[in-house]
């Protein structure tokens, strides 16, 4: 369930239904099963509403827990496009490539990569994408 109202929360927050999403996304982070994903997604969503200090309290929370113990890079990327942070969203992309995170399958279609479609950066990883042994 808690799956299901993060992409429900993400489609949202694409879409621009800001107060929608948000209400959708804390239901998740609520769930006992909510993880780094659904932080992560909260904090975009909440950054393209324009709420860039809460925004940056959960990606400071989400870098603080990968010190401690695991959590995906791509939970990492997706604040940080949802911020505006080419730079950051595209290093933690990297991280995930590294880490062949099936995630990346989905960059060409993933709506949250449109603001940096045509970065150099992402181009090269879409490349190095499409060149990778069949396991990335």
């Amino acid at each position: 369930a808690e799956e299901t109202y993060r992409v429900l929360g993400l489609a949202l927050a694409v879409e621009g239904d800001h107060e929608e999403s948000e209400r959708v996304l804390r239901e998740a982070s609520a769930m006992p099963e909510a993880g780094s994903y659904t932080k992560a997604t909260l904090g975009y969503a909440l950054a393209r509403a324009g709420r860039r200090d809460e925004a940056e309290v959960l990606v400071a929370e989400l870098e603080s827990e990968r010190e401690r113990g695991y959590v995906s890079p791509v939970a990492l990327a997706t604040v940080y496009l949802g911020l505006g942070d080419a730079t950051r969203a595209l290093a933690w992309a990297e991280h995930a490539y590294e880490e062949r995170r099936g995630w990346l399958a989905y960059l060409n279609v993933n709506p949250i990569f449109d603001a940096v479609r045509g970065d150099e950066r992402f181009e090269s990883l879409v490349r190095r994408m499409r060149h990778a042994p069949g396991d990335r």
